[in-house]
């Protein structure tokens, strides 16, 4: 583990993330060119379950922390949230304390992503569901407020008002990419999967030349667009709701994976490409069309999706169907 000062400074100075294009003649029959941002490639190597999008929200909240004061940051998230491993990280690599507010009972036993976060020293307090839907900073159990008199608070999934800068800096990236390929007469649709929010809303925000936002939602419940104006969202690809899915998506991501040795993990980038597979072959896009995908991370909680629907999605390069 690097110093403190060498872990701080590579954490708010994160490398920029390649972009690769995706050859399929279906699309480009269509019309359509599809590239895909690698923020599942933005990771650091000694805790890589600091990656993708979540680096993203996390680095504009530790670009604001103060680091004098040291306070500790608890935030809240489900048995295999993908946001409790990655702060739990952030916390041991920047040697920040961390404490999780966990939906439903104690399952660390099977809950890797729970393991991950113990193992980077995350403190866990597991609640009910009742309790968990009436958290906010200002309405933490007792026992929390009387051992931390001072905190940062992150809510569900990392999004809040800081967690958008981040954004920022991949915005920056994509104009630097399209401008650099000469693609800013075309006509570009930015596309994320979206779960609380925070990405879409954070790419919105700093959107200066009103790119097309495209946003596959990966929650149920969802039937207006509730992100503001500009933005193209969907709600018919959730397949049932947030960890739902159907034996398409599975052999969509492992032919996915066969054809460009690209993972998607099955909760947000595997139904986004899914969902953009689907718009395309239904003649969505106009010609000319280009998108750029991002690909938000999140592989860290392949493992106990197969454990725990028994799929065999891959989750490593020596993965073989």
């Amino acid at each position: 583990m690097p110093s403190s000062y060498d872990a701080w400074d590579y954490f708010l100075h994160p490398p920029v993330s390649p972009i690769s294009v995706l050859h399929n003649e279906e699309w480009q029959k269509k019309g359509v060119q599809v590239y895909l941002k690698r923020d599942d490639l933005l990771f650091v190597p000694s805790h890589p379950e600091i990656a993708g999008n979540k680096w993203r929200k996390m680095w504009g909240t530790f670009k604001q922390y103060n680091r004098d004061q040291k306070w500790p940051v608890i935030t809240q998230g489900g048995l295999h949230s993908n946001h409790l491993a990655a702060l739990a990280a952030a916390g041991n690599f920047l040697g920040i304390e961390t404490v999780g507010l966990v939906r439903g009972e104690n399952k660390t036993e099977v809950s890797p992503t729970c393991q991950k976060a113990t193992a980077y020293g995350m403190k866990l307090h597991f609640i009910s569901r009742n309790e968990y839907k009436l958290l906010t900073s200002d309405l933490l159990p007792s026992f929390l407020k009387n051992k931390y008199p001072h905190f940062h608070f992150i809510p569900e999934g990392g999004s809040n008002a800081t967690s958008s800068l981040g954004f920022g800096l991949l915005m920056n990236e994509l104009k630097i990419k399209w401008e650099e390929k000469d693609l800013i007469n075309e006509k570009i649709s930015i596309a994320v999967p979206v779960g609380t929010g925070g990405t879409i809303k954070g790419l919105f925000a700093h959107n200066t030349l009103g790119i097309q936002l495209l946003g596959i939602y990966v929650l149920k419940g969802f039937s207006e667009n509730i992100l503001g104006q500009g933005i193209d969202l969907h709600y018919d690809f959730h397949l049932g709701g947030y960890a739902s899915f159907h034996q398409g998506l599975v052999e969509f991501i492992q032919d996915f994976y066969l054809k460009y040795q690209i993972i998607l993990d099955p909760i947000y980038s595997g139904k986004l490409l899914y969902a953009l597979n689907e718009l395309i072959r239904r003649d969505y896009f106009k010609p000319g069309t280009t998108i750029i995908a991002v690909h938000t991370g999140g592989l860290q909680g392949i493992e106990a999706f197969n454990n725990r629907y028994q799929t065999y999605l891959p989750t490593n390069p020596s993965y073989q169907p």
